[in-house]
């Protein structure tokens, strides 16, 4: 969530970059912290129309883009439903959570529905604040990605509606001008990877002058550590529920990501002291390739004025073992509040959101991932999103992370991954993952 503001920005430009479509006016103008509360509707009335009309308030964090595209849907669900009227309203995404708490958890002025980050949601499904999604649409989730519904699910029932699928590994975002320039061909193993990364990269004592190949940021020091421990075969649950990265695929794992840093040299630490994310080094020509996930293509073009297949590119991942797999958090979604008076017109409109058609739409407007597999299959979204292609072959082999705040272990794992490269406060990489274990057992259980 470090890089939502980065995301927000990419998601106006993506099509313009890729889809040919939209206008470079469309970027956003402030950014979600700075912008005031303001309702995104035109038409938004303080009471319920009567008889068959329903009055229907959506919360949305505020993003120009996102929120374009909710007002497209609602215009042409009213323009199809009459008598249904949907009133928007955004606000600033540092305030969005806590005007959610409020609102669901005390007792507070709310919304008939709510756009959810999944993370969030796990702290409102055992309240009773959420509405259980109605069996009508749930019976669709066969269709739907696992990572996707894991954070919406508790003993047995959903409490929200998915609208993506948040993958944040499998795509190695390229510096195709540096790959040119020194005569090599993109990598298709992970031996490649090593192989680039050990003849490009170059550093003056700490100053990384070229980075071989790039994994550190607050997201992918935990996603690809997770990836390499599932794809190994490993497990990183206990049968219990907890966490365990003491296992041989865990420690050889991360031996191998540490020693990429303290030993080989291919990068730094700069994606998480420097206030710099990863994948910026590529579009400053100072890294070859960066594991990053597909929000971050657009940001070539959006912010440093660079051409997509001229410059860089976004590829396929080469597996580091096979099969691949890996772990994924659920992202953003739709919920209804247990207290609207209007929660079967709620559920209404979330399902029309929710179709295949109408959610493909959304995806491509969003530069999101599908969370269903009827849209990855659609020619339409392929031609929207020609560069999500090497993440739809993969998303099959996802699971979700785990019903865990994955703030926290973003945080345990970044700090552990530092001093494992920067000191010797434990002996072996074993007993930094034990101290991890510990840690983040004690944070999620006591």
């Amino acid at each position: 969530m470090k890089r939502l503001l980065a995301s927000l920005l990419c998601a106006s430009m993506l099509l313009v970059s890729f889809a040919g479509c939209g206008s470079k006016e469309a970027a956003p103008s402030s950014t979600p912290e700075t912008t005031p509360e303001t309702p995104a509707s035109s038409t938004e009335a303080e009471t319920e129309p009567t008889g068959e009309g329903a009055t229907i308030e959506l919360w949305l964090h505020q993003n120009e883009a996102w929120n374009a595209s909710h007002q497209t849907i609602a215009d042409q669900y009213m323009s199809e439903n009459p008598g249904q009227e949907i009133v928007i309203k955004t606000f600033p995404y540092s305030d969005f959570l806590s005007k959610i708490q409020t609102s669901l958890l005390s007792g507070g002025e709310g919304a008939d529905i709510y756009e959810m980050w999944g993370g969030w949601a796990l702290d409102f499904t055992g309240t009773g604040a959420l509405a259980e999604v109605p069996a009508d649409i749930s019976a669709t989730f066969e269709n739907f990605y696992a990572p996707v519904l894991g954070a919406y699910t508790r003993d047995g029932k959903y409490y929200g509606v998915p609208l993506e699928f948040n993958i944040e590994y499998g795509g190695l975002l390229v510096n195709k001008k540096l790959f040119g320039e020194k005569g090599l061909e993109y990598p298709k193993t992970w031996a490649d990877i090593e192989k680039i990364a050990d003849a490009t990269s170059s550093k003056d004592g700490e100053v990384m002058n070229l980075r071989g190949f790039d994994f550190v940021s607050e997201d992918n020091i935990l996603y690809t550590f997770l990836a390499m421990i599932l794809s190994s075969g490993g497990s990183y649950l206990t049968e219990d529920g907890k966490v365990d990265f003491t296992t041989p695929e865990a420690v050889d794992a991360m031996t191998t990501l540490v020693s990429y840093v303290r030993d080989k040299g291919y990068t730094n630490l700069d994606g998480i002291t420097s206030g710099k994310e990863g994948y910026s080094f590529v579009y400053t020509d100072e890294s070859m390739m960066d594991i990053v996930g597909p929000w971050a293509v657009a940001d070539g073009s959006a912010s440093y004025g660079l051409e997509y297949g001229t410059d860089y590119e976004y590829i396929a991942l080469p597996p580091y073992k096979e099969p691949v797999k890996f772990a994924a958090e659920t992202g953003w979604g739709l919920t209804v509040a247990e207290s609207s008076d209007v929660k079967d017109a709620a559920w209404k409109y979330v399902a029309y959101f929710d179709s295949p058609e109408v959610l493909v739409k959304h995806n491509i407007a969003c530069s999101q991932i599908p969370p269903r597999t009827e849209i990855v299959e659609m020619q339409e979204y392929k031609d929207g999103m020609p560069y999500a292609q090497p993440l739809l072959d993969i998303l099959p082999a996802g699971q979700f992370i785990g019903p865990f705040n994955t703030t926290t272990i973003k945080e345990n794992i970044d700090n552990i991954f530092t001093e494992l490269c920067t000191t010797d406060n434990y002996p072996t990489i074993k007993d930094g993952l034990v101290a991890l274990t510990d840690n983040l057992n004690t944070a999620f259980f006591g």
